[in-house]
């Protein structure tokens, strides 16, 4: 059994990979480098229903009204991807308030992703 820290960080790895790949311009084959092998890449569509799945989920995760500043550290740090001690500074609390409600966060989106099916991602994906 994956602990919800574990889940969170799998679901956001395959995330962030997915917006990077997505947000690519050129296609998946550069013909002047050599191929590093098969990669294996969802469609389009469907990876674009993953990151918007992962999204909902955190979404609902952190719905609870006392929470709106750990929904604002949710959408700056991890969805916009600000560095840490500018995050801090947006967000508006203490080091160690951001880092106590970053361990919640991440708690509370890893039980969400595993009750919504988005983990493990290979069973999404198949």
């Amino acid at each position: 059994m994956f602990k919800p820290l574990e889940v969170f960080e799998v679901c956001y790895d395959r995330y962030c990979g997915l917006r990077k790949w997505l947000g690519r311009k050129t296609s998946a084959v550069d013909l002047k480098r050599p191929s590093g092998g098969y990669v294996w890449r969802p469609e389009r569509a469907r990876a674009a229903e993953y990151i918007a799945d992962f999204e909902n989920v955190a979404e609902r995760a952190l719905r609870r009204p006392e929470w709106k500043g750990r929904r604002r550290l949710f959408a700056i740090y991890f969805l916009r991807g600000v560095e840490y001690k500018r995050a801090v500074a947006l967000v508006g609390v203490s080091e160690g308030t951001f880092d106590y409600w970053f361990k919640e966060v991440k708690k509370a989106v890893g039980k969400e992703c595993t009750r919504a099916g988005i983990f493990p991602p290979g069973r999404y994906f198949r």
